[in-house]
């Protein structure tokens, strides 16, 4: 799609960006030229009513309606129906992921730089859950790391309000979706902190918790195995630090911390006592 304009207003250059159920381009506003992300939905999945709808009134409505610092403003939304199209049109975030910095750049991260930007990361999400919302599928990938250090949370494409939660649709990434999720229960402001356990876990020692071949071995080993000892990958993380992080990836998701800031507060109490002066 090179090159195209879209409608009269925006013009798509490149593609940036792909996930399971959309495509991410880099564009134009043609009224200002500044740029924008231009988020397409997927042609396999137009005609699929869930996905469809969630990407339609879901997930515009729910930027919409966000004001907070670190989520991307929704600039448009543009339904063209008879080309089967769906487009979300965002501000352009300028930056790296998270999932680039750990694999591309640095490796793991040192607790005295990790432990505040998951801080800040833990505070975005707050603000979700505090407004009825879950973002179901929290992963380094879609945390974005900006040239000035904060970050933006990217990609509420299959985001539920807590109301509409009482079973999940099954859709996520499985290395972060806790058992209740792929097995499509009932999900909780819990299942975005098990996914943030997973990234924390990730941001630490470089790698992921559950790892496998296939989904099926994945789950399995996030329901059945026990955390792995971080200190086994980088030898100067605490049990203090892992005992925080098991917390969070408890498998049944009333042991785990039940508020982002229940989970913050863990953190800070840990960086007030451990973390060098």
């Amino acid at each position: 799609m090179s090159n195209q304009p879209l409608m009269p207003l925006y013009y798509i250059d490149h593609l940036i960006a792909e996930g399971g159920t959309a495509k991410v381009y880099w564009g134009i506003d043609r009224r200002s030229g500044f740029p924008v992300a231009i988020k397409e939905l997927k042609i396999r999945h137009f005609k699929n009513t869930v996905i469809r709808e969630k990407f339609k009134n879901v997930e515009t409505q729910l930027y919409l309606y966000m004001q907070h610092p670190n989520i991307p403003r929704l600039v448009d939304f543009i339904d063209m129906h008879e080309q089967e199209k769906l487009f979300i049109i965002m501000e352009f975030i300028q930056g790296k992921s998270l999932e680039q910095y750990i694999y591309g750049e640095i490796g793991l991260i040192p607790e005295e730089k990790a432990l505040p930007m998951f801080i800040d990361i833990l505070d975005t999400v707050a603000y979700l859950h505090n407004n009825g919302v879950l973002h179901l599928d929290i992963k380094s990938n879609n945390i974005m790391l900006q040239p000035n250090g904060k970050i933006k949370l990217l990609d509420m494409g299959i985001a539920s309000r807590m109301s509409d939660a009482s079973d999940s649709t099954g859709f996520g990434t499985p290395a972060y979706m806790p058992p209740e999720q792929s097995e499509k229960r009932q999900c909780g402001r819990y299942t975005d902190i098990f996914a943030l356990g997973i990234m924390l876990f990730e941001m630490l020692t470089g790698t992921i918790p559950f790892a496998g071949q296939t989904t099926s071995e994945i789950r399995q080993k996030i329901k059945f195995d026990p955390t792995p000892q971080m200190n086994s990958i980088y030898p100067i993380i605490k049990p203090q630090l892992q005992s925080i992080v098991e917390k969070a990836l408890a498998k049944e998701p009333m042991m785990r911390y039940q508020s982002c800031e229940s989970f913050a507060d863990a953190i800070k109490n840990y960086m007030h006592q451990y973390l060098r002066k």
